[in-house]
């Protein structure tokens, strides 16, 4: 079942399975990747509970071990609605038997898409509802739709930063996990795209100081812009050869470290829970053109 709404000139459609945005139109274009099962079948997945790859498939808690995949399980999901207005939607997933065999923790994720302003915000909202400290990672995973402009080569566009950036890029080998930093894009204020820029699959940098990428064609006006302040990393990543969409993913974690332990507490960004407590994150686009 999908859900839409629409404010302002703008409007979204979500799906309940996932909770996720399948389109997103403003400005008279669509934003999103279409989801082309023959390229990639997504459009903007949930990061939840982690980013990223498990090291071998698995962790470990109380001397159970837990397969999964990579970025959490909250996209296999269907998520309930339990708040829409003429603003907003919001879908909750609640821990549950299935969700139990996979991550022993009782959570609660609630997703928000909010339309208003010329904006589209989308918040996660993370409660711990167990007993005990609860480990955790989020992240956004928005596929947005190229060219943005007709007839436009990948080539005419760029990622723009609000100024010139010293990150470092936080390095994986083949299998996704992390084995180290090297500085990356020094000095620079943007990053030209190119089919070839994700040969080695995505680019994930850390110290980025800028509240928003924005994705944007050189050759004219069309551009959106995506707020990001507050998440200490953000992946660019699409399919290698030509460029059919790119990802701007703000994460509040990172894969396992190349030399870890399998125990989830020690996975490199993460995030701890007291019982009782919550977190927030948000991310926003604008779009204009």
């Amino acid at each position: 079942m999908e859900y839409e709404l629409s404010r302002d000139g703008m409007t979204i459609r979500v799906a309940e399975m996932g909770a996720e945005i399948q389109s997103f139109t403003a400005c008279g274009r669509e934003w999103m990747w279409s989801g082309d099962p023959s390229v990639w079948g997504r459009h903007a997945p949930t990061c939840f509970p982690w980013c990223g790859r498990l090291k071998d498939g698995y962790f470990e808690q109380d001397g159970v071990r837990y397969e999964n995949g990579p970025h959490g399980f909250a996209r296999e999901y269907p998520h309930t609605l339990v708040g829409q207005d003429g603003a907003s939607l919001t879908f909750r997933l609640d821990w549950n038997e299935e969700t139990w065999k996979r991550y022993p923790w009782k959570f609660r994720l609630e997703t928000e898409y909010r339309l208003g302003e010329g904006v589209l915000s989308s918040t996660y909202r993370v409660y711990n509802l167990d007993e005990r400290e609860m480990p955790f990672q989020a992240g956004f995973h928005y596929a947005l739709a190229l060219p943005l402009t007709p007839e436009g080569q990948t080539e005419d566009h760029e990622l723009r930063f609000a100024g010139a950036e010293e990150p470092e890029e936080i390095l994986t080998l083949e299998g996704g996990l992390v084995s180290g930093r090297r500085p990356r894009f020094t000095g620079m204020d943007h990053v030209k795209l190119d089919d070839h820029l994700f040969d080695q699959d995505s680019i994930c940098l850390s110290g980025l100081r800028t509240p928003w990428i924005e994705l944007a064609s050189r050759t004219g006006e069309t551009a959106i812009r995506l707020g990001m302040e507050g998440f200490p990393y953000v992946l660019f990543w699409s399919k290698p050869g030509p460029m059919r969409f790119v990802c701007i993913e703000p994460w509040h974690g990172l894969p396992d470290d190349a030399q870890g332990d399998h125990n989830l507490f020690h996975r490199p960004g993460i995030r701890v829970l007291g019982p009782g407590e919550s977190f927030t994150c948000t991310q926003t686009l604008t779009p204009r053109g």
